[in-house]
């Protein structure tokens, strides 16, 4: 067969999607294993928007085929009183254009838009595949909030009352900044807020829903311009307050955006300090981020309080976020005794069975004979 698109890191990595997309009825559906884990923390098959979703994805077995293309796109058609050469001729013409179309095919990635899902794939007919099969190499599930718009909020006082707004004043010299996971609303941000942070009015950057569809936790995905447009905002926040002192405690798939901002940010963060809870993400990389621009990562600075995501990032990421932690430098005394409690609560984190047989299925699953939504379905009765 034809080169591997370049959209495609791992060709021998594909298998079926479900019981439904096997070939019986419409066009094979394989997808790629890598994506298990962040579909595993963003569909839940046992809930009708996990169904919705499944359906939505089952749905490409009605792609149309190329043999049922137009026959116009073949070639030009024979003539009755076409010599037989020139016949000849005019079929090796229509031959190399179906070659060609099928090379579009496989080399151009395709995308399906529903309500709930993005899906991007190509077709190809690997050695193999007896049809022409859909290959699946990202999913992005959809998550849609209250649309309130991501950035930096403060509760304005006017009167006897307060409310939670867009805040203007970057200037956030001596204060908390709480960067929060994707939340529904700013005031369910700002419960959290409260809730994780010993301030009774840290600064605010809101993460809305839509950053979870963007901000994968496993596969690095293709972002919204809203998600990058956040991305630079809060890089340029950092940037403001860079000789500042400043206490950032992150939420979740805020850690993510961070790791984006810091991307964008030179020098040192020395009067910075940083906590995280239930972070999501790349968090090994994070952290080595942070080091090397000498950012304080002091105390209890990894929290996890049983978000599932959560505990699948420390269980991926283990012996990457054992060596970060062994790399920061740390203070004599008590601050000796809390990196190696840490140190051991992410050793014993990382080693819960259920969490490491969820890490390891993209690798289980390759060659083996179960379905995507099969394994998925097992996945979640066991953790």
């Amino acid at each position: 067969m034809t080169n591997s698109p370049r959209h495609v890191t791992d060709a021998g990595g594909y298998i079926y999607f479900s019981s439904n997309t096997q070939g019986q009825s419409g066009r094979p559906i394989k997808i790629q294993t890598n994506l298990f884990i962040d579909f595993f923390c963003a569909v839940n098959t046992e809930t009708y928007e996990g169904q919705t979703v499944i359906r939505d994805i089952e749905s490409l077995r009605a792609k149309q085929p190329l043999e049922t293309r137009p026959t116009a796109a073949m070639g030009p058609r024979d003539v009755a009183k076409d010599s037989a050469a020139h016949k000849a001729r005019l079929n090796s013409v229509r031959r190399n254009l179906v070659a060609f179309s099928r090379q579009q095919d496989m080399v151009t990635e395709k995308r399906l838009t529903t309500k709930n899902v993005q899906v991007f794939y190509h077709i190809d007919q690997r050695p193999g595949d007896k049809y022409q099969t859909v290959y699946i190499s990202e999913v992005q599930v959809i998550q849609e909030g209250g649309g309130e718009t991501g950035g930096l909020y403060d509760l304005m006082r006017s009167g006897i009352s307060a409310k939670m707004q867009e805040s203007s004043n970057r200037n956030l010299d001596g204060r908390s900044v709480f960067v929060s996971g994707a939340s529904d609303t700013v005031l369910a941000a700002r419960k959290n807020a409260l809730a994780y942070t010993d301030n009774t009015n840290p600064a605010l950057f809101f993460s809305p829903m839509s950053v979870a569809s963007d901000l994968r936790h496993w596969k690095a995905s293709r972002l919204q311009k809203s998600t990058q447009k956040l991305i630079d905002d809060l890089q340029g926040l950092v940037r403001e307050n860079q000789k500042r002192k400043l206490t950032w405690l992150v939420e979740g798939e805020g850690a993510a955006l961070l790791s984006h901002a810091l991307d964008g940010v030179a020098g040192d963060l020395t009067s910075h300090s940083f906590k995280f809870i239930n972070a999501k993400g790349q968090l090994a990389g994070l952290l080595q981020k942070l080091g090397q621009r000498k950012a304080q990562l002091n105390g209890e600075m990894i929290r996890y309080t049983g978000d599932r995501a959560a505990l699948l990032t420390i269980a991926s990421q283990k012996q990457d976020l054992l060596n970060q932690l062994g790399k920061l430098p740390v203070q004599p005394g008590y601050e000796k005794i809390t990196r190696r409690y840490l140190t051991e609560r992410v050793a014993a984190l990382g080693e819960i069975s259920s969490a490491k047989a969820i890490v390891n299925q993209p690798a289980t699953l390759r060659g083996g004979g179960q379905t995507f939504v099969d394994a998925l379905r097992g996945a979640y009765k066991g953790l």
